[in-house]
């Protein structure tokens, strides 16, 4: 189990579990939403956007893990790319 923080604004991510295209993740945003133990999956980006850990940008059809939750959940919108997990743990 790793917390990262990637900015100041009051954003940490802990990746509790991580198995091949999955992981567990907490994900907490002060003041807006907490998720104590939530399913991420590896799948392809359909849009362009930011690494939830490294602020890379990622490119749409690039893969990267997502929220798997239903119904969606307000971070569902998120991404993280693969390469930056490889990176932190």
């Amino acid at each position: 189990m790793q917390t990262l923080a990637p900015a100041a604004n009051g954003m940490r991510i802990t990746i509790l579990e991580s198995s091949g295209d999955r992981l567990l993740v907490r994900w907490v945003e002060s003041g807006k939403c907490h998720f104590g133990e939530q399913r991420w999956r590896l799948g392809i980006a359909s849009r362009s956007g930011t690494c939830a850990l490294s602020g890379q940008y990622i490119r749409r059809g690039q893969m990267v893990y997502r929220p798997a939750e239903r119904p969606r959940p307000p971070n569902h919108t998120a991404m993280i790319a693969p390469e930056a997990l490889a990176q932190r743990l």
